[in-house]
């Protein structure tokens, strides 16, 4: 494995909005999706106050200004439908066949646009079309190839290429759809710190780790055929248990001692987070990710750190991996 010389810094983002609650089956409260414009609009102007890049992992259906549907049909017929045993009804039926206008939370073209409009290139990808989780058993290779033909089809229309791919829930499958597809990378789950370390061991060694992070554990992306696999490895969640107990400062060190663990050992650090996530606890995600952000650009401009897309690493990786002739 050719090792980089410099650490690599990734960001990728998840906007979905109301189709990331499709697959509970049932009409949810869209109150936290409403702060999401709000939410990727701070983001941006975070972005390029400091000069950070990222890969936006955009549901399809949110490139739409409105969609119909034929009387006493489902919209979008031309998408072969998941058959999960847990969910009866038709994957689109929560679908409101309406505008973003009327159901603001299901459509964005406008989030796209803003996206495009940043000063500091930033990278569209997928998040599949309808969120489908595609590493279900009920999700069969025919429905991922549909879905993913309906969101290229549309991101083509605006004069974009979409390259990287970032599974709805994080459920791998289908690679070889993925990879016909035309997508050159996609994100896994973090990998497992401490393979091997099992019993009181492996608790102790995840809270020196929470504290310090180790030298053992440091992660690369993995060529796989044609495709790039760039695992991630730290969620970004102002939210969860471990930032609200901390705090926000305490929060934000937790955070930098994780980027600078990737520039000691010029590894990956690869920070995700949908876009609702920020909604929760905003204040807190965004003094902690300004913070997180300004260490980064410090950096970059020593040069021990470089801030990639997830198509620009996979572009990296396999060139890196060509054969030699």
């Amino acid at each position: 494995m050719t090792v980089p010389r410099t650490a690599t810094f990734v960001i990728s983002i998840d906007v979905e909005m109301s189709w990331g609650a499709v697959h509970h089956g049932r009409p949810h409260d869209a109150s936290p999706y409403r702060l999401e414009r709000e939410v990727v609009a701070r983001t941006l102007a975070l972005m390029e106050r400091h000069g950070i890049s990222a890969t936006w992992a955009v549901v399809g259906h949110l490139f739409l200004a409105e969609c119909t549907a034929a009387a006493g049909s489902h919209p979008h017929p031309e998408i072969v439908r998941p058959e999960y045993p847990w969910l009866p009804d038709d994957w689109y039926d929560l679908d409101p066949v309406s505008n973003a206008a009327a159901a603001p939370t299901w459509y964005g073209p406008d989030l796209v646009d803003a996206i495009r409009a940043c000063p500091v290139p930033q990278e569209i990808g997928s998040h599949s079309f309808g969120h489908v989780i595609a590493g279900d058993p009920g999700c069969g290779p025919e429905a991922f190839r549909t879905d993913l033909a309906a969101a290229r089809a549309l991101a083509e229309a605006e004069g974009l290429a979409l390259r990287s791919f970032v599974y709805p829930r994080n459920s791998i499958g289908h690679l070889d759809v993925l990879a016909a597809a035309g997508f050159t990378s996609y994100r896994s789950p973090t990998p497992d710190r401490f393979p091997g370390i099992t019993g009181w061991r492996r608790r102790a060694t995840t809270l020196v780790d929470t504290v310090r992070p180790l030298a053992t554990a440091t992660f690369q992306p993995v060529v796989r055929g044609t495709l790039v696999d760039i695992p991630q490895t730290y969620l970004f969640d102002p939210d969860s248990k471990r930032a609200r107990r901390l705090g926000t400062m305490a929060w934000s060190l937790a955070v930098r001692r994780r980027l600078r663990h990737a520039v000691r050992t010029s590894s990956l650090f690869h920070m995700w987070f949908h876009s609702h996530n920020l909604a929760a606890a905003p204040e807190r995600a965004f003094r902690a990710m300004d913070a997180v952000f300004a260490e980064a650009r410090r950096h970059m401009d020593a040069g021990r750190l470089e801030n990639l897309t997830m198509g620009a690493v996979a572009e990296r990786w396999q060139e890196s991996h060509a054969p030699r002739g």
